[in-house]
C-alpha cells in the first residue's frame, strides 16, 4: 500500500480544519468520505487568505488531494472518485474544478500529468465554499446520487454548461441561451430516463390523449420533470423568452429585464439539481447575491 497525491485546479474554497505553522494557523483542510475512500483536500494558503478577485479568469493550482494506504489495484477507482468530487465542486463553486496531475506512490515521480483547460471563478456560488463544513456536507450527501445519475442525466455536460454561463464578460443573451440549453438537456435526459417514447423529433404522451396534441411540449415536460422532485414552478414567461431567443438569437427586452429572467433561470436550475442529487442542507440562491440562504 502507498499514498496517492493528486493536484486539483480552480477550487477557491476554504477548509474546515486548520494547519498550524508555528504561531500561524490556516483553515485549509477538508476531509471528505466518498466511494469508500477518505480524501484529504488541502488548499493553498494564498487561496484561503487571498482576495478572490486575484484568482478569477486564470488557472489556479489550488488544491492537493491525498489518499493514504491505497492498494495498487485501487488506483483507477480512486482517480474516478477524485474526478467525481471535482465535478461536484465545479457545480458547488460554479468554477471549472479539475484534476490535472497525480503521483502514485507519493514521492516516486510516477503518475500522470494531463493537459486541462478552464479557469477559476468566484461569483454567487451554489454552496458557501468559504465554509468548509458546508462544502463537505454537500459533497458527501450528493456523491452517491451523482454516481448513480451522472451518465443517464449527462450531469458533467450540465455542470460544464453552467460554469461556461458564469464566466466573466459573457453577454447576458449568451448566458440565457446556455441556460436554455441546460434546461433542454435536463428535459431530454429526464424524458429518456423515464421511458417516454420519442418519435419523429418529439416525446410522445402514452396513452395518446383523445383530444389535443399527443406530443409533449417543452413546457409540459419541464413541469413534469420539476414535479418528480416536488417543485411547482410557473414557466410562462421563461418559455416565452426561450422561444423568442431560440428563434431570433436576441431579445428586444431591456438588459435589466433579461438579467432578472437569468437570475430566475439560475434559481430554477440550482434548486432542481440539488433536489435531483438528494441534497439536504443550505444553499445560496443566485438572485440573493450570496445573502439569501435556503434550506432543502
Amino acid at each position: 500500500m502507498a499514498d496517492l497525491h493528486a493536484h486539483i485546479g480552480n477550487f477557491l474554497g476554504c477548509g474546515e480544519d486548520f494547519t498550524h505553522y508555528g504561531k500561524c494557523s490556516v483553515r485549509d483542510t477538508l476531509i471528505v468520505n466518498c466511494g469508500g475512500l477518505r480524501i484529504r483536500l488541502v488548499q493553498r494558503e494564498d487561496v484561503v487568505r487571498g482576495n478572490m478577485s486575484d484568482f478569477v479568469d486564470r488557472f489556479v493550482e489550488s488544491t492537493r488531494a491525498e489518499i493514504s494506504n491505497l492498494v495498487p489495484d485501487g488506483l483507477v477507482h480512486a482517480l474516478k472518485v477524485l474526478d467525481s468530487v471535482c465535478w461536484l465542486l465545479s457545480f458547488a463553486s460554479q468554477s471549472g474544478v479539475v484534476r490535472y496531475r497525480y503521483e502514485y506512490p507519493a514521492g516516486s515521480n510516477l503518475g500522470q500529468v494531463r493537459a486541462v483547460g478552464g479557469s477559476a471563478n468566484y461569483f454567487r456560488p451554489v454552496i458557501d465554499i468559504r465554509d468548509g463544513r458546508e462544502t463537505i456536507m454537500f459533497v458527501e450527501s450528493c456523491y452517491a446520487s451523482y454516481e448513480q445519475l451522472e451518465r443517464k442525466r449527462k450531469l458533467k455536460v450540465v455542470f460544464d454548461y453552467l460554469v461556461q454561463a458564469e464566466r466573466r464578460h459573457q453577454p447576458t443573451e449568451l448566458k440565457l441561451l446556455i441556460s436554455f440549453v441546460v434546461l433542454e438537456n435536463l428535459k431530454s435526459t429526464f424524458a429518456r430516463s423515464a421511458g417516454i417514447p420519442y418519435k419523429k423529433g418529439f416525446f410522445m404522451k402514452v396513452p395518446k390523449p383523445s383530444n389535443g396534441d399527443a406530443r409533449y411540449s417543452f413546457e409540459e415536460l419541464l413541469l413534469l420533470m420539476f414535479k418528480t422532485v416536488k417543485m411547482k414552478k410557473g414557466l410562462k414567461r421563461v418559455i416565452k423568452l426561450r422561444n423568442e431567443m431560440i428563434h431570433s438569437g436576441i431579445s428586444i427586452k431591456s438588459h435589466e429585464w433579461q438579467w432578472k429572467k437569468y437570475e430566475h433561470l439560475q434559481h430554477l436550475i440550482r434548486e432542481y439539481i440539488l433536489r435531483l442529487l438528494n441534497y439536504r442542507g443550505y444553499y445560496q440562491t443566485f438572485r440573493g447575491r450570496g445573502n439569501e440562504r435556503v434550506e432543502l
